[in-house]
């Protein structure tokens, strides 16, 4: 089961709900319940000892039953809350499991072309902020509140056996206290936590981008103006967090004021039936102390209201995200995969949203079984969007791209991109092995084929450091951008694909080892489609195809 919080009625909230094991969830609730009932039984049961005990009764057994019921509750309360806790932790954990592969899930069909433009800090903060902020959707606002109502009632209509005017008292200070003081104070701070997690994401994306480009930020002003911007952020932060502290400290004080209110209440009342003889003198403190108590049932409400505004946002950016639109989808009835890996472009055409003139115009090119194409020119010309085609990341507003004889649009989007692999400028590594990052390409290669593809685009010296179960660092760290670019080219040689789509695969490489490369690539019996800004490197075995700027 997977997270969808669009297209749900109720709103993204809800939609998150709906992600939690129900049975799971009441259980929880019904412990929440019965611990606050076992801590209010507990004072009310001690009130009655003690002053049972104060009136010396002739023998402790006229006592037993409040003795064993002290034990009970006092034994029941912390077993009942360790359960509690054990069952709300696995629910939480179950939640940000089904968000977070949800989540991923409805990323895959979005790159890359569904987010050109997105920053990668501000998804890297909706997939660690958000879903951090929605795993508290049950224990921090629905427990909380199902918790108050259940333990509330249950506390009014034990109360108002002894004395249904105390009762009375007590279900208006519950809903003055769990209602009315966190209603007054969410309006009063509406907006703070809102800017907070406004201010985290943005501060997560600056910081983001801040590390991409330190290289250019430190050769600029320093990083000066990066600082300033992280800096307001951290203040808006600041400024918001002191609004949000402000009010805790107000609800902190209703909160122990009203409970007093109540206390005051019971000795009143009760202590009024006590002297006219209507009531036994032993509820008093049973009842007065069991009226404290019972205050616990909405101890939590007001950091729930405080949290809402908070899972509100996080649950309506997730959403957003969820609700945007693959670039390309799956024909309802897809072809067949042709056997001929014959790749052509007929009249292409391809304007970028918002770009104000087309990357592409009439483009002709084929790309037949085994040939070596390079794509020259300046940048902006048109070269990666070739290969974007050619994989189906995008579809053409003009014109067909087809392999074999058939339209890509019909094919499967598994089927276009088995026949291709593709090697991006700056490929991605995960934070593992040398190994493990190659096998991404074909896992059941063995260790003496991952040495030859590493020896294949001259990486032989990463056999003996790291070797092959070496670790490559976060992102491939350790290794230099010209290792980390003829990794993916060796991961793509692997693959069994027939058709290789380079992007600037030589681009970090000097001449001997690009030119060892290149002549790897065109001994190769499969096609390659190869973008380069060297064409002065390639030799007659490559056909190479010039691309104006658009």
């Amino acid at each position: 089961m997977t997270a969808h919080l669009t297209g749900r009625r109720g709103g993204p909230v809800l939609g998150v709900l709906r992600l939690l094991p129900r049975r799971r969830a009441a259980l929880a609730v019904v412990l929440g319940a019965l611990v606050v009932l076992c801590g209010a039984g507990l004072l009310a049961a001690s009130g009655a000892l003690i002053t049972g005990a104060s009136r010396r009764p002739e023998t402790l057994f006229v006592l037993l039953p409040l003795i064993t019921a002290v034990r009970l509750f006092g034994v029941a309360r912390p077993a009942l809350r360790y359960v509690e806790r054990l069952v709300t932790h696995d629910l939480t954990l179950r939640l940000v499991g089904r968000l977070r592969a949800g989540l991923l899930a409805a990323l895959v069909p979005l790159a890359p072309a569904a987010l050109t433009g997105s920053r990668g800090g501000d998804l890297l903060a909706r997939i660690r902020t958000d879903v951090d902020e929605l795993q508290g959707v049950f224990v921090r606002l629905v427990a909380p509140a199902v918790v108050a109502g259940l333990a509330g009632t249950v506390a009014v209509v034990l109360t108002a056996l002894v004395s249904p005017a105390l009762a009375a008292v007590l279900a208006l200070l519950l809903v003055v206290l769990g209602v009315a003081v966190p209603v007054l104070a969410r309006r009063a701070g509406r907006h703070a936590s809102v800017a907070a997690a406004r201010a985290d994401a943005a501060f997560g994306a600056d910081l983001l981008d801040l590390v991409r480009g330190l290289a250019d930020h430190a050769t600029g002003d320093g990083g000066a103006t990066a600082r300033r911007v992280l800096e307001a952020h951290l203040d808006e932060q600041a400024a918001a967090e002191r609004t949000s502290a402000r009010l805790t400290a107000a609800t902190t004080a209703l909160r122990e004021g009203v409970p007093a209110l109540g206390l005051l209440a019971a000795l009143w009342l009760v202590g009024w039936d006590v002297t006219t003889g209507a009531t036994d003198p032993v509820l008093l403190a049973a009842t007065a102390l069991g009226v404290l108590g019972a205050f616990e049932a909405v101890g939590g409400l007001g950091a729930a209201y405080a949290a809402g505004e908070g899972v509100r946002a996080a649950a309506g950016r997730v959403a957003d995200l969820e609700a945007r639109r693959p670039a390309v989808t799956d024909p309802p009835a897809p072809s067949p995969r042709p056997a001929d890996p014959t790749l052509r472009l007929r009249g292409v055409s391809l304007t970028y949203p918002g770009a104000p003139a087309p990357a592409l115009a009439g483009l002709d090119l084929t790309v037949g079984a085994g040939e070596k194409v390079a794509l020259t020119g300046p940048s902006g010309a048109g070269k990666s969007s070739v290969l974007a085609l050619a994989l189906r990341a995008r579809d053409p507003d003009t014109g067909t791209v087809t392999l074999g004889g058939t339209d890509l649009r019909e094919l499967a989007l598994a089927d276009v991109r088995a026949v291709s692999a593709w090697v991006p400028q700056a490929p991605a590594l995960l934070g593992s092995s040398v190994a493990a990052n190659l096998r991404l390409g074909r896992p059941d290669a063995t260790d003496a084929e991952l040495a030859a593809a590493l020896g294949a685009v001259g990486l032989d010296a990463l056999l003996d450091a790291p070797g092959l179960d070496g670790w490559v660092g976060e992102g491939g760290s350790r290794l230099s951008a010209g290792e980390r670019a003829r990794v993916g080219t060796a991961r793509a040689l692997l693959t069994p694909a027939p058709l290789l789509l380079l992007d600037e695969p030589t681009a970090h490489l000097d001449g001997p080892l690009a030119a060892r490369l290149l002549d790897h690539l065109a001994g190769l019996d499969r096609a390659v489609l190869l973008v380069t800004h060297r064409p002065d490197a390639l030799d007659a075995r490559w056909r190479t195809v010039p691309l104006g700027a658009p």
